[in-house]
């Protein structure tokens, strides 16, 4: 049986997991006895607090971080004002695609109250997932990515390919061979399983495998401001896109749809998405604007802001046919 390190070990070890495994998690069949080589302490002590901080919620499972090779979509949803809101907020955060959630504290009559961010594989994948919601969008918007190779998006087309992309998203046990394990529930060799990963890094498919902390369930602070025309030249966007404080930017279509357009219209020219105070938000926002160069926004909204995943679950909403 695996023992609780002692105290001058955990100590230092304990930091080292909560800030996350910055190389990478090993594709080893035994990850934790490279771990331990690197970080000092013996396999036996890294697994058993590995399992300990785990059990009380400071350390997720290990978990894949998908590469840029990986063809997926980026989708921000807008949803209207309703009185079933603590519903349709519960269904958002509960998507498996969503990662994003942000929440107006001062519904503005004619505006969105909620917004979410999405990726998923493809349009299908993000209908099967809307089906789960109370109520549609009223906006969506479809993030410009560059495509990557053909190959690399082939690589997950394969049935085999897909029920192990679905496993590793289920997470790894924390256990001294945690690849065996999941290959065990996949139906095939470590050795093949192992195989499998490293071609998918080397393409690209997969940037690394992880084992760190969740995000933080607590709320952050912050605000919404929304241009319905381009107000800046693209130039000083970029700089509202660099400066300190701003969480994201959507560089979306003027509006150009007549009222009562379909859902799939997104009627901002710019949305700008600021983590802030509640009681510094609005100078925050006139600083930030000032120093870009951007004109005053068409709407401000206070918010808060969750993040219910680190990224997107891609392969838990897929369709058969996939």
């Amino acid at each position: 049986m695996l023992h609780t390190p002692h105290v001058s070990c955990c100590a230092s070890l304990r930091q080292a997991l909560l800030q996350g495994w910055q190389q990478g998690f090993p594709l080893h069949a035994s990850p934790f006895r490279q771990m331990a080589a690197r970080s000092g302490a013996t396999p036996r002590e890294l697994l058993g607090l590995c399992q300990d901080l785990h059990r009380q919620g400071a350390l997720q499972a290990i978990l894949p971080r998908w590469g840029d090779g990986l063809r997926r979509q980026r989708w921000r949803l807008a949803f209207a004002q309703t009185a079933d809101e603590a519903r349709l907020h519960a269904a958002l955060l509960a998507l498996p695609g969503c990662f994003h959630v942000e929440r107006s504290t001062a519904p503005q009559p004619g505006l969105p109250a909620l917004w979410a961010e999405l990726e998923t594989l493809n349009t299908q994948a993000l209908a099967l997932q809307l089906q789960r919601l109370p109520h549609p969008p009223v906006a969506r918007w479809l993030a410009p990515e560059p495509a990557p190779a053909d190959t690399a998006d082939a690589a997950l087309h394969d049935a085999d390919d897909l029920a192990t992309a679905r496993q590793l998203e289920r997470g790894l046990a924390l256990c001294s061979r945690p690849y065996a394990d999941c290959a065990r529930h996949i139906g095939c060799s470590e050795l093949k399983l192992l195989a499998r990963l490293q071609a998918w890094r080397r393409t690209g498919v997969l940037a690394d495998m992880t084992l760190k902390p969740p995000p933080t369930r607590v709320p952050q602070p912050g605000m919404l401001a929304l241009w319905t025309h381009a107000p800046a030249t693209p130039a000083a966007v970029q700089r509202l896109q660099d400066h300190p404080g701003v969480d994201r930017v959507i560089v979306g279509p003027a509006a150009s749809t007549a009222p009562g357009a379909v859902d799939s219209a997104w009627p901002w020219a710019l949305s700008v998405v600021l983590q802030a105070a509640p009681q510094l938000a609005l100078d925050q926002l006139r600083e930030t604007l000032a120093h870009t160069g951007v004109r005053t926004p068409d709407f401000s909204i206070p918010l808060v802001i969750e993040q219910p995943r680190d990224q997107a679950l891609l392969f838990q909403t897929v369709p058969a046919t996939a």
